[in-house]
């Protein structure tokens, strides 16, 4: 009688074994499909079949950047240049921005300006130039113009600035420099003055 039982214990067995083959395929197949789809990162990479995250593609970069520049990315700064002696001819005082920022921003159109002295004297845009997208990597420089008469004595009124009160394109929020030349033709009522800015990128 003992034989039986040997044979129904070793089919016993093997119908485990069988059981537990079939446990243990189930899970390989899960880990396999696991490992075979990739898996997104916290840091918008994407994970290999490692666990390892991947590096983030160039393109998903680049669609992170080319945002609006922000006043605060920006660093602002005159190029310098001389003063008008002659009242019949009109200068350009040169502003750089600068990108500071880790990304490539645009600047598109023209930037507020405000001169301020005894009075507050926001100018007028240059309509001959139209304004075009600029784009400003990381580092990069991008200029606009300030056109201006100077004051001559029988000229007309005389306006003193004392600094420029910048708004970039789009931004609420300004950057004030020094005004770094002397006194300059009013002309806060006319309707073609000869001090105004260019947009942002114009020659």
């Amino acid at each position: 009688m003992s034989r039986p039982r040997v044979r129904w214990s070793a089919v016993a067995v093997v119908a485990a074994g069988l059981t537990l083959s079939g446990c243990g395929g189930d899970h390989s197949g899960e880990a396999a499909a696991t490992s075979s789809a990739p898996s997104a990162s916290a840091g918008g990479g994407v994970a290999d079949g490692g666990g390892s995250p991947a590096a983030t593609p160039s393109g998903s970069r680049s669609a992170a950047s080319g945002g609006r520049c922000r006043t605060a990315d920006l660093g602002f700064a005159i190029v310098p240049t001389s003063r008008a002696k002659n009242p019949n001819l009109q200068y350009a005082l040169t502003i750089t921005l600068t990108n500071k920022g880790a990304t490539s921003c645009v600047l598109n159109g023209y930037p507020g300006v405000d001169l301020v002295g005894p009075l507050t004297w926001s100018l007028a845009r240059q309509t001959a130039v139209q304004p075009h997208r600029v784009t400003v990597r990381p580092g990069a420089t991008t200029t606009f113009n300030i056109f201006y008469l100077p004051y001559v004595q029988g000229s007309g009124d005389e306006f003193k600035p004392t600094r420029i009160v910048v708004t970039p394109p789009g931004e609420t929020h300004s950057h004030t420099l020094p005004w770094p030349v002397g006194s300059i033709l009013l002309q806060d009522a006319a309707t073609h003055p000869g001090t105004y800015v260019s947009p942002v990128g114009a020659k």
